[in-house]
């Protein structure tokens, strides 16, 4: 049996993939940006410490990259359909345990529930849009499905807070446990599934395709692509998802109200980045005035320079935050490029291989910052110390410029990747 790729958008075919992983990718990005606006009161309710809250956000990201090995085999051995909706009932009893939580554990484990049941919502997308939509429309699919990821992020500030008015924070929980329940049950019956071919991977054991997984991480195509977006997505993850709101307060100073505005705006920057990152690198192709490859150099100079300007102090710091967000999702043009080097029965693997890497290094940064701020005196209202703020955004925005430093000896040494 065979089938066709479209170079069509928004046909019957593809709301059936962008429906159902649209609501998944947005699920994802606001369970896994809850910690952010209720940071506050999880440490007064559980009597977290800095290290315990940057430790129990972490085992979301740490359970999420884990995934990412056996999620990258599932994809392109049984499909996109067939991967995700089990997986989604992993993050629905993710989240009914963490709305039952009685001890900092529980929050822990709810968490690592959380990752592993949600690990696959963009993978799983960016794999079905792969098998069914040529390349060069997949720029802007990807945009489109990111686009529901970052409203997922926007809901998880100022609308979130707003719902913990209304309801008691356990309750909200629970009926996100229901929503992802529902969302598991969309995935199961309305995406395609793509016909079988005739290639030879289904019948290699899980084993096999594991081990050629783990090769592409000494593939130097791998490594001309990862470092830039691992950087900015790590600070993406680890400020956005925990540590931006205590920055705000603690460092800049900013009344709960202003605070809270600020998420939005950053969580707008992200969903705008998004949403843009393929539309403009496609426009910018097909006018002949930048390639996806320097797009995305210059996206990642952009992004170490605003964190540079921040972790001086400037004046206006806190009002970068957003547009670091902003060029933070921009980087996600990398799928794409990195897509487009391999072949079509390894897209599952090395996509997947790559957000592990981002995950990594999210749940690496996000622990760092807990670490650095544990290591200076708290202030006598319970903040944390802004020179230990300090001290994580320069080693972060260090590594930023190192990974664009790469980046740039890379492209001059190869032309194009």
């Amino acid at each position: 049996m065979s089938y066709n790729r479209t170079t069509m958008l928004f046909t019957p075919t593809f709301f059936r993939i962008f429906i159902p992983f649209g609501a998944a990718y947005f699920m994802s990005l606001l369970l896994g940006s809850t910690n952010a606006i209720m940071s506050r009161t999880l440490v007064e309710t559980f009597g977290l410490s800095s290290s315990e809250l940057g430790l129990m956000s972490s085992a979301y990201l740490a359970s999420f990259a884990a995934m990412q090995f056996p999620l990258g085999v599932m994809l392109d051995r049984y499909g996109a359909r067939r991967t995700l909706a089990p997986l989604l009932l992993f993050a629905a009893a993710g989240s009914l345990l963490f709305g039952m939580s009685r001890t900092g554990s529980h929050l822990i484990a709810a968490r690592a529930l959380l990752g592993i049941g949600l690990a696959g919502c963009l993978m799983a997308a960016y794999k079905a849009y792969a098998d069914w939509i040529e390349r060069d429309r997949l720029p802007v699919a990807y945009s489109v499905q990111c686009l529901a990821g970052g409203i997922g992020g926007m809901a998880a500030t100022r609308p979130l807070a707003l719902a913990f008015d209304v309801l008691p924070w356990r309750t909200v929980f629970l009926l996100f446990a229901a929503a992802t329940l529902a969302i598991a049950l969309l995935v199961w019956f309305v995406v395609p599934e793509k016909p079988r071919t005739q290639s030879a991977l289904p019948r290699a054991t899980f084993a096999t395709q594991f081990r050629h997984m783990l090769r592409f991480l000494t593939d130097g195509r791998f490594w001309y692509i990862a470092p830039v977006i691992t950087a900015a997505q790590g600070v993406l993850f680890a400020y956005l998802y925990l540590w931006l709101g205590p920055w705000l307060r603690d460092v800049a100073g900013l009344p709960e109200r202003e605070t809270g505005m600020l998420l939005m705006l950053s969580a707008l920057g992200t969903a705008v980045g998004y949403f843009l990152n393929g539309i403009l690198a496609e426009v910018l192709r097909k006018k002949g005035w930048m390639s996806w490859e320097t797009m995305y150099l210059v996206t990642g100079v952009l992004f170490v320079a605003l964190m540079a300007a921040i972790s001086a102090g400037v004046p206006c710091a806190p009002y970068l935050w957003p547009f670091v967000m902003f060029l933070s999702t921009m980087t996600m043009i990398s799928f794409p490029l990195m897509r487009n080097l391999f072949d079509d029965d390894e897209v599952g693997r090395v996509l997947s291989l790559l957000n592990f890497t981002i995950f990594v290094a999210s749940f690496a940064m996000q622990w760092l910052v807990g670490a650095i701020l544990e290591r200076y005196p708290t202030a006598p209202d319970g903040g944390f110390s802004p020179a230990g703020y300090s001290t994580g955004l320069v080693i972060l925005t260090a590594t930023g410029a190192a990974a664009v430093a790469h980046l740039a000896f890379c492209l001059r040494r190869r032309g194009k990747l």
